[in-house]
């Protein structure tokens, strides 16, 4: 079975200006272990783009 592979990425700014993303990695005709890399390694490459903010309150 021939693996395809689609990552979807959703970037959102708040009214503060903070930026936040939600992330899927769908695999299919792939394992577990190469979805949870596959997602691991997104979500790496988002958070060096999008860096955590931390708010004061």
């Amino acid at each position: 079975m021939e693996v395809s592979k689609r990552y979807r990425v959703n970037v959102s700014t708040s009214i503060k200006g903070i930026k936040t993303y939600d992330c899927t990695a769908d695999i299919t005709g792939g394992t577990m272990e190469e979805v949870l890399d596959a997602s691991d390694a997104l979500v790496k490459e988002l958070d060096k783009r999008y860096p955590p903010t931390v708010e004061s309150k």
